[in-house]
């Protein structure tokens, strides 16, 4: 077998929102042809990702599993007996 480069015209360029969640390493891809930055976010939030601000933490983008996590957390310290 002889390897050779991608042909060039199999490659293209495209462009996309990228949203890193903040806590992890998920990563959420949106074709640039949604429209604006505000409709990504739309869509983004359609999907589960948001920022979020609790007592003590502050974050700008979080994944829904790491949303959930954190909504666990604070429904566990919420429900701890106090002393």
């Amino acid at each position: 077998m002889k390897l050779a480069n991608v042909d060039m015209s199999e490659i293209s360029v495209q462009a996309v929102y990228v949203i890193n969640c903040f806590m992890c390493v998920n990563t959420l891809h949106l074709d640039a042809g949604i429209g604006a930055v505000g409709d990504a976010a739309v869509i983004a939030a359609s999907q589960g990702w948001h920022s979020y601000e609790t007592d003590n933490e502050t974050c700008s983008a979080a994944c829904p599993n790491c949303i959930k996590e954190v909504r666990e957390n604070l429904t566990e310290t919420t429900e701890e007996p106090t002393a």
